[in-house]
């Protein structure tokens, strides 16, 4: 089967944003579902088209479904309660994708996949800002997202470079807190802010920050049979090409091989 034909083989629907709100679990019985945790927006990976949800991460999706004869459906969620493993283990959904950094603490709270896409940290200001590196920062306030990788990397440097930390939900609210001018730069994924700062005006990508890191996808943490097919899916994927295309047609660069481990 072609990719076009593989992508077209879920469909995509909004189930809800809690825990509580879901109307499809992975403890339903619905063998049918492939149920996804995401949070939008975090283009390239996930964000939404209308009522679609589109992305990196949903192509592979896409595919993991199609191996397992099933449909997808989307769960919004707060990224933590996927980060964290409280939405999988919960029975929320079956899987997450949602740019997960692959980690020592994730992997002890949930099932992690092999890597799947390098994932470094960039340092982003706003309109008319002077700050070139991490190193000007001092007595300005840092923006990172609740429960990601880069709150982690500004948390254990703000001390050094004196900066303030502030958590916020979301990029979408990352965004608007440095267009208003309420912080002064973000630390967050590279990927996501090279993206991102494509599309605005008023944001620039002032420095990359190599930490090496890794994306996986996350299932619970018992469900070793869920975790072996979307292995087999990534292996399968990387040698047929499939997620070279998928690479190029997100990334909008050729896939070297590099996937952070």
């Amino acid at each position: 089967m072609n990719t076009n034909a593989r992508r077209a083989a879920a469909a995509l629907a909004l189930i809800g944003t809690g825990l509580a709100g879901a109307a499809c679990t992975s403890d339903s019985g619905d063998d049918s579902t492939l149920t996804v945790c995401t949070e939008v927006p975090f283009a390239p990976f996930e964000s939404k088209e209308g009522d679609d949800y589109v992305g990196f991460d949903i192509d592979l999706m896409n595919l993991l479904a199609e191996r397992l004869d099933q449909e997808v459906e989307v769960v919004e969620i707060g990224f933590e309660s996927i980060a964290s493993g409280e939405a999988l283990n919960a029975g929320t959904c079956d899987i997450g994708a949602a740019g997960l950094t692959i980690t020592e603490e994730r992997q002890a709270a949930m099932g992690m996949s092999q890597a799947y896409y390098r994932a470094d940290q960039a340092l982003v200001v706003g309109a008319g800002s002077t700050v070139a590196s991490i190193e000007d920062l001092s007595g300005m306030r840092v923006a990172v997202q609740s429960g990601s990788t880069g709150e982690t990397y500004a948390n254990d440097n703000a001390e050094q470079y004196g900066y303030e930390v502030v958590s916020f939900e979301s990029m979408g609210d990352i965004t608007a807190a440095l267009t208003a001018q309420n912080v002064d730069a973000s630390i967050a994924d590279l990927a996501t802010w090279t993206d991102m700062v494509e599309t605005a005006t008023d944001l620039t990508l002032v420095q990359k920050i190599d930490t090496g890191e890794a994306y996986g996808f996350a299932v619970q943490k018992d469900d070793a049979k869920l975790l072996e097919e979307v292995n087999a899916m990534l292996d399968e994927a990387f040698k047929d090409g499939t997620y070279a295309e998928i690479y190029e047609k997100w990334i909008g660069e050729p896939y070297t091989g590099d996937t952070g481990q």
